[in-house]
């Protein structure tokens, strides 16, 4: 089950920050680097600002802990993914299942 894991990502938090004008500032503060198992599900053309991008998503698969659970986004292979779902797939808190999809500014 686990044998796949191969793929090392960093899991990144978001976490809201004051600045010095009194505003609050959204910044992404790392929870943890683990391995990872990785599969793409699908490939799509959005659309964002007049400009069609090619997207694709993946499952992502790590071994369960509880500090993960506040993962919003990943670092993998330099690029940046939103998570767009989590699971606990087999409801046991051994897996930790994570779909994502590129995170384009």
């Amino acid at each position: 089950m686990t044998r796949n894991m191969h793929q090392k990502i960093t899991c990144r938090a978001q976490v809201l920050t004051p600045t010095s004008a009194g505003e609050q500032q959204e910044i992404w503060q790392e929870i943890a680097i683990v391995w990872a198992e990785i599969t793409a599900i699908s490939a799509d053309i959005t659309q964002a600002a007049r400009q069609n991008h090619f997207a694709e998503t993946y499952r992502v698969r790590v071994r369960h802990q509880d500090k993960l659970l506040a993962t919003r986004n990943i670092l993998w292979q330099g690029l940046s993914y939103r998570v767009v779902s989590r699971l606990n797939p087999d409801n046991r808190k051994r897996i930790l299942e994570f779909k994502i999809i590129e995170d384009r500014p």
